[in-house]
């Protein structure tokens, strides 16, 4: 392999990845979920199922997820809770 051919094959490169870089950025988002049960571990389990059913990454996870975060309070019937979480396309 040449000089020339390595170094436009660098440059080539450099600029795949200036543009990839923020292409990959635009194509994360956060996302929410709701889940209910009877106590709270239940109730994060659910809204955790569902954030990954809502998003289109059940049964099988597509996407990587950051840890969720959840607030939750104890309702009438049981707990509730909401997971949120960032979600990136792989």
């Amino acid at each position: 392999m040449s000089f020339k051919n390595w170094v436009m094959g660098s440059v080539v490169a450099g600029a795949l990845l200036g543009f990839s870089a923020p292409v990959f950025a635009a194509e994360c988002k956060t996302a929410s979920a709701q889940g209910w049960g009877l106590t709270q571990e239940m109730a994060k389990w659910q809204a955790n199922d569902m954030l990954l059913l809502s998003t289109g990454n059940l049964p099988v996870q597509n996407d990587r997820f950051s840890k969720p975060s959840h607030k939750c309070s104890l309702t009438l019937l049981g707990w509730s809770c909401k997971a949120t979480a960032k979600i990136c396309k792989k």
